[in-house]
């Protein structure tokens, strides 16, 4: 852990550290928390499930143009009126929840998630900026942990509060963690600065970004199985007369193993390129969640103990991945494609949720865990193979 230590030990880095955590804890708690908002102010879910709906689907659109923007000005005042308006947002949804009509509410809701949505690629490539070659993928890998840590403890901490004391508080604390980060921006090495002008590409402004497609797709692939995993295990258990009270308890389990396996990854490199490396441990996971899937007819052990390796196999893969585009764009467009992965991966989740939502049925979760598994290889195998036959002209570049 020595690599770690000495990554914060680098000016401002402990600094960019908790902004990373205060400005993804909206983006993880946001389902949840308006949904329990809904139900403990307004007694039931369609609100709710109405406002995460609008925050995922303004993220997906607003992310790609406002990380563009980090890649033209300084990310100093883009990242303060971000939080401002992301924390005003959430605090007229706390406070106007019964108030407020059903469509102000949901404007709100999305108003909160787009306004932050840029700052996912915006601070990834402050990080990368900042740090020496050798030590991007430690960097990365440490970004990649941070992230698995909030997801991990945003739903029991949201729910905790919604339930236990007041549905309100989740989104003001998301809220006092926007404006909590304000103070902390200054010292991010790199902030301040003022990109340099780009040279015009003769084939477009977007080519560079669309060439990177085939790593966008493998984001949406990992992230259309990972919500996979989260919206069908209890259905699964339950398909097999499993307690699905174990529900929270594998999920939480194979959020640590994620955090665990992204810190092991960024100690050392690792056979391959990273295109290489994302697609293997994609399939990796992809066999591992199939088997969870298969061995729940056998009992427990057999879903969790391949779950939990799956989940130390996602970190990897999004650290790879994550890799994988930076070396494959120019620097100055580095907000923005790591902004339309961010994209990406929202799609990917939210159609996850939606075909399950729609075709599962009472015994059913089995099948369409499988049926899960089988199109994210696919779609990992035609983007591998669409990368290996583009035109020499605009290959994607992996290390």
């Amino acid at each position: 852990m020595r690599r770690y230590a000495a990554l914060l030990r680098r000016p401002g880095l402990a600094r960019w550290s908790a902004v990373r955590l205060l400005t993804r804890f909206p983006a993880a708690a946001a389902p949840i928390m308006f949904v329990l908002l809904s139900k403990t102010r307004l007694g039931d879910y369609r609100t709710g499930a109405w406002m995460a709906a609008g925050c995922v689907a303004a993220e997906c659109v607003a992310a790609p143009v406002l990380g563009a923007r980090l890649d033209r000005r300084p990310m100093l005042a883009e990242t303060r009126a971000a939080l401002a308006v992301t924390a005003a947002a959430l605090i007229a949804v706390a406070a106007g929840v019964r108030a407020l009509p059903a469509p102000a509410l949901v404007a709100l809701a999305a108003l909160a998630g787009g306004a932050i949505s840029g700052l996912i690629g915006g601070l990834r490539t402050l990080l990368t900026r900042a740090l020496p070659a050798g030590e991007v993928r430690t960097g990365l890998a440490w970004e990649s942990s941070l992230t698995d840590l909030t997801f991990a403890a945003a739903p029991a901490l949201v729910t905790g509060l919604a339930l236990g004391v007041d549905g309100r508080l989740p989104p003001l604390l998301a809220a006092g963690g926007a404006l909590l980060a304000l103070p902390l921006l200054p010292a991010i090495p790199g902030i301040r600065a003022v990109p340099a002008p780009a040279a015009p590409d003769p084939r477009g402004p977007a080519r560079p970004l669309l060439a990177a497609w085939p790593i966008y797709l493998t984001s949406a692939a990992a992230m259309y199985l990972s919500a996979t995993i989260e919206v069908a295990l209890s259905p699964l258990l339950e398909q097999h007369h499993l307690d699905i009270a174990w529900t929270g308890v594998l999920l939480s389990a194979f959020a640590v193993a994620s955090i665990a396996g992204g810190l092991v990854y960024g100690l050392r490199s690792w056979p391959g390129s990273h295109r290489a490396q994302s697609l293997a441990l994609l399939a990796a996971m992809t066999a591992l969640v199939a088997l969870a899937a298969a061995g729940a007819r056998t009992g427990l052990p057999l879903v969790a103990v391949p779950l939990v390796a799956a989940g130390a196999a996602q970190a990897g893969l999004v650290t790879a991945r994550n890799l994988s585009l930076h070396h494959a764009l120019p620097a100055r467009h580095h907000s923005a494609g790591n902004s339309v992965m961010y994209a990406a991966s929202c799609l990917g989740y939210g159609s996850s949720a939606t075909v399950i939502a729609v075709f599962l049925t009472p015994g059913r979760a089995t099948a369409l865990v499988l049926l899960s598994c089988l199109l994210t290889l696919g779609t990992a195998a035609a983007g591998a193979a669409a990368e290996r036959l583009a035109p020499a002209d605009h290959p994607v570049t992996t290390r």
